[in-house]
């Protein structure tokens, strides 16, 4: 597992489709730009000084919630053990919580 380190927080993207609903199927180029600009993921881990330079100092988002996040925010970074990507943002880099 991967642990964000100080105000950093971990995100798995919502995955691109692969065909779109009138039933067009995405290239791999075309999913691959898509899931650049991925604004949407669940919040796996936060860092331990994430949202604490804020005024208030309490986080506003906390593991297991849906968010959105800066389109170009943080970096992908891939498990070297489970292989699953993730976005590894700063804590101010989330935008929103997603409530469903």
């Amino acid at each position: 597992m991967i642990e964000p380190a100080g105000h950093r927080v971990l995100v798995i993207p919502d995955k691109t489709e692969e065909v779109t609903e009138g039933g067009i199927i995405l290239t791999q180029t075309t999913r691959d730009q898509e899931g650049q600009a991925q604004i949407f993921g669940k919040l796996v881990a936060v860092g331990k000084t994430a949202w604490k330079s804020f005024d208030d100092g309490d986080s506003w988002a906390v593991v297991g919630d849906r968010v959105a996040f800066a389109k170009y925010g943080g970096f992908i970074i891939k498990d070297p053990v489970t292989r699953i990507e993730y976005r590894l943002l700063n804590d101010e880099d989330i935008c929103a919580v997603i409530k469903e």
